[in-house]
This record gives structure tokens, C-alpha cells and sequence, in this order.
């Protein structure tokens, strides 16, 4: 620019006669000052604007250059790729069929090996269960002639316990205490009535005196005797053939029978 604000400020201007008035024209002179400052102060920002807008314009001019370069290396790379892709995906194809027809060679013949192995498998099983079956038959047969041999061992031993218990000697044993004391004894007799009248029990002995006479007590029960009472001690069996697989029964029966002896012994009366 020719004109600077500076030069607007200082301009000076020769006098004549009727001119302009001096003041008035500095003063718009200097209002010129101040808009030609603006006005370059403004076309010094534009033209920064403008060299960093070519300076952008420049840059990205480069960039797509370089990005058109870039396309078409990229363009060559995915060319070279796809094309050893294809060759890649073909060879993967055939490399996978090839396995894949191993594997079901291989699947085919683990197949019948394992369907033979079951199939004999489910054969022995068959035959080990059929044999079981056959010894639990046997054994089913075997442990129900036990039973019966049992039960005819029980049945002979309870209608030989029942003969005993039905047999006169029991009789015997359970008829009352007053039964083996003489009538004669009446004091010792009032007694035993008292005793049996108390068990609520009739009483054995015929009416007597009520008054007892104890004179004659020490001689009455000088003269009682115990009566004879026979117990059996031992059980009639039938006679049967002796089966050896019966020992441990006959054991156990013998020790039954020693038992009920006991209990027989234990019941009878004890006369003092």
C-alpha cells in the first residue's frame, strides 16, 4: 500500500485565501487514518488466512496423493490376497476332505470294532445271567426242602412239647397243695383251706371242726409225707432216618430239650 495511516496523519496542507477549514479537515483526516489501520490491519489477517489456507490446500492435495497411492497399494495387496485366498481356501478344501474321509474310515471301523465288543459283551452277559438264574434256581429249590425239613422238625417238636404239657404227670404237678395233706390233720388242713379260699380256689378237703385242736399238730406234721411225683425228663421222638444236613438242628432241639427240663424242674412243688 503507497498510503500508510502515518502518512494521512502527518499530511500537511499549504493555506489560502477562503480554504477549507484546517480543523475540520484533521479531523477527517484522521478519521482516514483510522479506517486505512483497520482496513490493513483486516487485509494483513485475511492474507494470514489465506497463506494458512493454501498452506491446508497443500497439505491435503499431498494427503490425496498419498491416499490415491495408498488405494492402490492396497487395491495390489487385496488383489494378491484374495487371489491367495483361493488358493489357500482350495488346498484347505482338499486338505479337509481328505481328513474328513479319514476320520470316517476311521469312525467306521471304531464302529464295528465297538458293535462287536458289545455285541459280545451283552453275550457273556446274557450267559452269566442266564447261569445265575440257573444257581438261584437251584439254590431257590435247594433252601425250600430246608424249609420243609424245618417245618416238619417244628411240627414234630411242638406235638411232642404239646404231648408233654397234655400229659397226666402235669396233672400231677399243678393239682393243689392240700391234695397230698391227710384229712386227718385238721389244723394243718384249716390252713391250706384258708390259704386256697384266699387264691379263690375250691377248697379239697372235707367240712371240719372250726375249732382247731393243736394238740395234736406236732404229731400231724410228723406223719406227712411227700407225695411221689414222676415227671418225664425226656421226649419220645418218632423214629426217622438221620439226615447229616440236620446236625445243627438236632443241636439246637437237643438244647430246647434241655431247657424245657429245666422248666419242669423248676415247676414242681416243693413239700417241706
Amino acid at each position: 500500500m503507497g498510503i500508510k495511516p502515518i502518512d494521512i496523519t502527518n499530511k500537511s496542507f499549504n493555506s489560502k485565501f477562503k480554504g477549507y477549514d484546517r480543523d475540520e479537515v484533521d479531523d477527517f483526516l484522521d478519521q482516514i487514518a483510522l479506517e486505512v489501520e483497520k482496513l490493513t490491519q483486516e487485509n494483513r489477517s485475511l492474507e494470514k488466512e489465506v497463506k494458512q489456507a493454501n498452506d491446508k490446500l497443500s497439505y491435503f492435495n499431498e494427503l490425496k496423493d498419498s491416499l490415491n497411492q495408498s488405494i492402490i497399494v492396497a487395491q495390489d495387496t487385496a488383489d494378491k490376497l484374495k487371489e491367495n485366498a483361493i488358493k489357500e481356501s482350495d488346498l484347505a478344501i482338499q486338505q479337509s476332505q481328505a481328513q474328513s474321509e479319514d476320520i470316517l474310515a476311521h469312525a467306521n471301523k471304531m464302529s464295528d470294532e465297538l458293535i462287536t465288543g458289545a455285541t459280545n459283551k451283552a453275550n457273556q452277559i446274557l450267559s452269566e445271567a442266564s447261569e445265575r438264574a440257573r444257581q438261584l434256581a437251584v439254590e431257590t429249590d435247594d433252601l425250600k426242602k430246608k424249609t420243609r425239613i424245618f417245618h416238619r422238625n417244628l411240627s414234630v417238636l411242638l406235638e411232642s412239647q404239646l404231648q408233654i404239657v397234655q400229659s397226666d404227670e402235669w396233672d400231677e404237678i399243678l393239682k393243689p397243695f392240700g391234695a397230698y395233706v391227710d384229712s386227718s390233720h385238721q389244723a394243718f388242713r384249716q390252713v391250706l383251706d384258708a390259704v386256697e379260699a384266699a387264691n379263690g380256689l375250691e377248697s379239697t378237703s372235707p367240712a371240719v371242726n372250726v375249732k382247731p385242736n393243736f394238740d395234736n399238730l406236732p404229731k400231724a406234721k410228723a406223719n406227712i409225707k411227700q407225695p411221689e411225683i414222676k415227671v418225664s425228663t425226656t421226649r419220645e421222638m418218632p423214629n426217622k432216618p438221620v439226615n447229616p444236613t440236620e446236625n445243627e438242628e438236632k443241636h439246637e432241639k437237643n438244647e430246647e430239650t434241655k431247657k424245657l427240663n429245666k422248666v419242669e424242674r423248676a415247676a414242681r412243688p416243693k413239700v417241706k
